[in-house]
């Protein structure tokens, strides 16, 4: 073997060690340098943008998209910083069903970053014409109030709200009602601010979007009917008997006063024996009430009083 070809292949082994060299030093300066591929997951906010006039998107709306990358550590640290979105642009669409890819290239990225996976990887949209409507405004409420006492009215001001949305939502509506008002345990009448119940897709544009609500809470009133209440003689020094003994009457009034009418002795029922000397007579009773309450009826209304001698 020659001294020429000899040196050709020590020249040519010498050659492949540099390049290995080369190689591996690379690689390190790389990997020091933090250039080694990284992989991360993102959460990319969605914007629609170009709706039509006269046209509105309905349903879920998507809120954003999750993005898995692969890059420098270092570029993946820049891409989190610039908080990138997804616009989507409707631009020419009309009313109907329509199903949106995502296209990985419409997302800005750093030198050496890649998209690997985006999920979901399409959204479906219903659009929808948009349309304004002036509806009452209903008051809801939540619990009861105290015992005895009712919702005796309830009106808002303003009485009505203009609702701009989706035909298919704001159409057949013919009310809109506010968030429930909590009446639990209330006994007097009470205002409050408060908002609308609306849809996700329904939004307000009246002058005012403020609802103030009054609320009627008033006593309960009912008729109650009690049972031979005893029947007394006044303003007479004889002895005396009265028939019948008792009578049967029926009162109106607040429920709570009622109920506790009876057993505390409020109702009085009595003939005048004033100046009435011994013998019979026929007399009609008077029966004396508590205030809040009326008289609806009494059995019998009259009475045979016998006023005996000393």
């Amino acid at each position: 073997m020659t001294n020429h070809r000899l040196w050709a292949i020590f020249r040519r082994r010498h050659e492949q060690r540099l390049i290995f060299c080369f190689l591996l030093g690379v690689t390190a300066v790389l990997s020091c340098s933090g250039f080694t591929a990284h992989e991360a997951e993102f959460f990319i906010p969605v914007e629609i943008s170009g709706i039509p006039s006269k046209l509105t998107v309905t349903g879920s709306h998507l809120k954003g998209i999750e993005v898995r990358v692969r890059g420098p550590k270092s570029a993946l640290e820049t891409f989190a910083k610039l908080k990138p979105k997804y616009l989507l642009d409707l631009s020419g669409a009309g009313v109907g069903v329509k199903t949106i890819y995502f296209d990985k290239n419409r997302i800005a990225l750093p030198k050496g970053v890649t998209i690997i996976q985006i999920s979901p990887e399409l959204l479906t949209v219903r659009i929808e014409r948009e349309i304004k409507k002036e509806l009452p405004v209903i008051i809801s409420f939540s619990g009861k109030p105290a015992s005895g006492f009712i919702v005796a009215g309830a009106v808002t001001k303003p009485s009505s709200a203009v609702l701009r949305g989706p035909q298919n939502i704001l159409g057949p509506m013919e009310k809109v009602l506010t968030k429930p008002i909590d009446i639990k345990g209330m006994s007097e009448t009470f205002k409050r601010e408060v908002a609308l119940d609306l849809a996700e897709n329904l939004e307000v544009i009246s002058a005012s979007k403020v609802v103030f609500a009054e609320i009627l809470i008033e006593e309960k009133i009912a008729a109650k009917l009690y049972h031979d209440i005893p029947v007394e003689g006044r303003d007479t020094q004889y002895r005396y008997s009265v028939s019948p003994p008792g009578v049967n009457i029926e009162v109106k009034g607040p429920v709570n006063l009622l109920e506790k009418l009876y057993a505390e002795k409020g109702i009085k029922v009595y003939v005048d024996l004033k100046g009435l000397k011994p013998g019979m007579y026929v007399r009609r009773a008077s029966i004396t009430l508590p205030l809040k309450t009326t008289l609806v009826g009494a059995e019998p209304e009259i009475f045979t009083v016998k006023i005996y001698n000393p």
